[in-house]
């Protein structure tokens, strides 16, 4: 069998492969703790932009700040630095990026309260019901993180390039035996004491 060239994924698949994570996670800690990290994810959708917009201003001040301190520490020519002093985020796509890591440090202290909350599953049943879960939610968090930062459709090749040749002499061989007997004698001595 022959892969094509280029290779295509459907945008389905892409999203699907993404989300696995997510719901072997749901599989593993049950339907309940699922819940709790979907509210979480949610709520970070709705506030991740408006917050972004409202630190950045604080976020600036303190780059600011800091690095005219750097610069020309608590000189007399303080003021007039900082006034001059670049911003760390101006444009609305840097908003955007930092309402992306504000939407996943929401995301990420909810998954870790789901954990904390709940912990693990009791059954299989609650497992089967947590990786639906999961799947719904690591579905919502990838199409909310896909539109931010990728323009599909992408297209990707692969491109055949020439491999360095890996050659293996009997010297290396015989290094990677003593290695493993050595490892190999010093782990039976620990297990006898």
């Amino acid at each position: 069998m022959t892969v094509p060239n280029p290779l295509t994924v459907d945008e389905l698949l892409f999203v699907v492969l993404l989300s696995l994570p997510i719901v072997i996670w749901g599989y593993r800690h049950g339907l309940d703790a699922v819940m709790i990290a979907v509210i979480g994810a949610l709520a970070g959708m709705v506030l991740a932009d408006a917050l972004a917009s409202a630190v950045s201003s604080g976020v600036n001040f303190f780059w600011q700040m800091s690095s005219t301190i750097v610069s020309v520490g608590f000189g007399p020519e303080f003021s007039t630095r900082l006034r001059e002093a670049p911003r760390l985020i101006e444009t609305p796509a840097q908003i955007q990026f930092l309402g992306t890591v504000i939407f996943l440090a929401i995301t990420y202290v909810a998954f870790k309260l789901a954990f904390k909350r709940v912990g693990g599953r009791s059954n299989i049943l609650e497992g089967v019901f947590g990786a639906i879960g999961g799947a719904v939610t690591g579905y919502i968090i990838v199409t909310f993180l896909i539109p931010r930062h990728l323009a599909l459709p992408q297209r990707v090749e692969i491109v055949e390039t020439q491999l360095p040749a890996f050659t293996l002499d009997a010297s290396v061989v015989v290094l990677i035996v003593l290695i493993i007997v050595v490892f190999a004698v010093q782990g039976s001595k620990k297990k006898k004491k």
